[in-house]
């Protein structure tokens, strides 16, 4: 057994121990679970997880070795892992966890946000774009798929793919933004844009979908077909930083924007704690988290008319940390995930929720510490009858995957 395997098998003996501590006080009808062992070395983080064209799970992550940082990935096979790949080695740090995923076409793309080592603007971050058509064995040159107006900010994007190997990108941007506090509001928004990238790896002009979002929340972004849907955190006037959803699609279309639920939360500054969606053909789920009332709460809402309109949220957790992720079931419900609170220590969450609001089955998977920045984050992704969720541990240094059974 070699050290990883060895770290990880402890790190799933005192999961297991916390799990049924906490039985009690979170569980009616535990989720079968365990961790499975990952080719990522020590001192990963940032993790992510997509899937390809053919419907196996991709992890990807970031080793770090003095003040270099690589971005891998590796893919789940029936057989096993497969040998982790790098995309990227790059000087510093990254942004946002790097993203691997496969297109329609059998390709893959990845993306990742470098710090731009020449810029004088300390929020601003670069995005990269690559293609590999050999299974990342090899990438394409880097792609930056915007024009030179975008200032985009930091550990802000999301991506999905489309039908014809394309693949649509989404970032919040702050070329309107000032950092001056004294600065008229009006003149000082972040905006949400996004891009679509053709099959012959060229990027379309961009699109506004909101000219005015909360700044350090990241979005999240479903696609079915030529349908996209993205859930981010909103801004409105008098602080108020409640979640909403936008409909678009690659052609030239005019967004339209919607709410998933008014809760009313006024906040001076960004929590840095955005939503997650999945969506379906006729039906779409969000879950989020907020602190209207002074209190950590994480919510789900159901839509059934393609994330036009949302039913009345359900609430999962009255004292959380947030960080939600939601996935639809092949049956209609959800698997929600999230950081719970349990004494000084967070706890990572699961729950299946119905359509009828009513939470099947729970559990928790672990408790302890979670990094503060960059890898603060869960993944979760579904595929079949499993559940896979991902977080970074702090004290073993390194990230960690579970698989949940959902039968």
């Amino acid at each position: 057994m070699n050290k990883f395997s060895r770290a990880a098998t402890a790190g799933f003996a005192v999961s297991v121990l916390l799990a049924v501590a906490s039985s009690a006080a979170f569980a009616d009808r535990p989720l079968k679970w365990r961790e499975l062992a990952v080719p990522a070395a020590d001192n990963s983080q940032q993790h992510h997880l997509e899937k390809t064209a053919a419907g196996e799970l991709i992890l990807s992550w970031v080793e770090t070795d003095g003040n270099a940082s690589t971005a891998k990935f590796a893919v789940l096979e029936k057989t096993g892992w497969s040998l982790p790949l790098t995309v990227i080695r790059e000087q510093g740090k990254l942004a946002d966890p790097p993203v691997v995923l496969g297109l329609s076409d059998g390709s893959l793309a990845a993306a990742w946000m470098p710090y731009p080592t020449d810029s004088t603007d300390r929020y601003a971050s670069d995005i990269f774009l690559a293609r590999s058509i050999d299974g990342g064995l090899s990438w394409s040159a880097p792609l930056k798929p915007y024009g030179a107006a975008a200032r985009v900010y930091d550990a802000q994007m999301s991506l999905a793919a489309l039908p014809g190997g394309r693949l649509a990108l989404v970032w919040t941007d702050m070329r309107l933004a000032s950092h001056d506090p004294a600065a008229d509001p009006k003149a000082n928004r972040y905006q949400l844009v996004s891009a679509v990238i053709d099959r012959d790896w060229r990027a379309n002009p961009e699109q506004i979908l909101d000219n005015d979002v909360c700044s350090c929340c990241r979005s999240y972004t479903a696609a079915l077909g030529e349908r996209l849907l993205t859930v981010y955190r909103d801004h409105a006037a008098g602080e108020i930083r409640d979640i909403s959803a936008v409909r678009w699609q690659p052609v030239s279309a005019t967004p339209q924007i919607g709410s998933v639920h008014a809760d009313g939360w006024v906040i001076g500054g960004c929590p840095s704690n955005g939503p997650s969606v999945d969506l379906a053909p006729a039906n779409a789920v969000v879950a989020w988290f907020s602190a209207a009332d002074g209190k950590g709460r994480v919510k789900a809402a159901f839509s059934h008319d393609g994330g036009e309109t949302f039913r009345a949220p359900v609430e999962l957790d009255a004292d959380a940390s947030g960080y939600a992720n939601a996935s639809l079931l092949e049956d209609g419900s959800a698997l929600v995930s999230w950081r719970g609170r349990q004494g000084p220590d967070d706890e990572l969450r699961v729950a299946k929720l119905g359509e009828d609001g009513k939470i099947s089955r729970r559990t928790t998977l672990y408790r302890g510490g979670f990094p503060k920045w960059p890898s603060k984050y869960l993944a979760t992704q579904v595929i079949g009858n499993q559940a896979y969720v991902a977080w970074t541990d702090p004290a073993l240094k390194r990230v960690r995957l579970a698989v949940v059974e959902l039968n």
